[in-house]
């Protein structure tokens, strides 16, 4: 475990992304309008203390969620047990997302211990299920509506990245985009460690 946890450590120095806030469901600005206006800035004194109660840890069982995929099923994070989980964090305006989908895709197919869930998080269907079908993608995509479980795993800029193991204990997170390289490492480092 402790190598696995170097590795992502150190990825996460090197690793780039796309930022935008998550918004609320309920929020009256559009991501057209952060994205014309910017980012809101948010002070100390409005943070609430039950936005600090995270029940996410390295080495403990990973949030399960439900979500749905783009044919309208529910999938949860539980039906994948037994397997090694990669949980990537993405939306379809992300640039370095677009840079890694294919990379995730070739580790996707190359792995049969290995699922991918690309969890796209507050974009409409039809958007995601376009650019998948365009990017002839195969790997599970689920659709993340409200933001709700980005937030539970602390997201704050695509894309970013969860591995979770057979018995769905969290390994770590990689906030960035990787290459393949990079991915097959951390899933050898994984199968190693078994």
């Amino acid at each position: 475990m402790k190598k696995i946890l170097l590795m992502i450590l150190l990825l996460m120095v090197v690793t780039t992304g796309c930022s935008k806030p998550i918004l609320e469901k309920n929020d009256k600005k559009t991501e057209e309008s952060v994205a014309e206006e910017g980012i809101p800035e948010k002070s100390t004194e409005e943070v609430d203390e039950e936005e600090l109660d995270f029940d996410i840890a390295i080495g403990k069982e990973a949030p399960d969620f439900t979500l749905k995929n783009l044919e309208g099923e529910e999938v949860s994070l539980s039906d994948y047990r037994g397997k090694i989980v990669l949980v990537n964090f993405w939306a379809t305006w992300c640039t370095w997302c677009n840079k890694e989908m294919p990379d995730l895709e070739k580790l996707d197919k190359e792995n049969d211990d290995l699922v991918v869930l690309a969890v796209d998080v507050m974009e409409d269907k039809e958007i995601v299920k376009k650019y998948i079908e365009h990017g002839k993608y195969e790997f599970n995509v689920a659709l993340d509506e409200d933001g709700e479980v980005a937030k539970t795993y602390l997201v704050s800029s695509f894309p970013t990245s969860y591995f979770i193991d057979e018995d769905g204990i969290l390994l770590g997170g990689v906030p960035g985009a990787m290459t393949y390289e990079q991915m097959d490492s951390i899933l050898k480092s994984i199968r190693e460690e078994e």
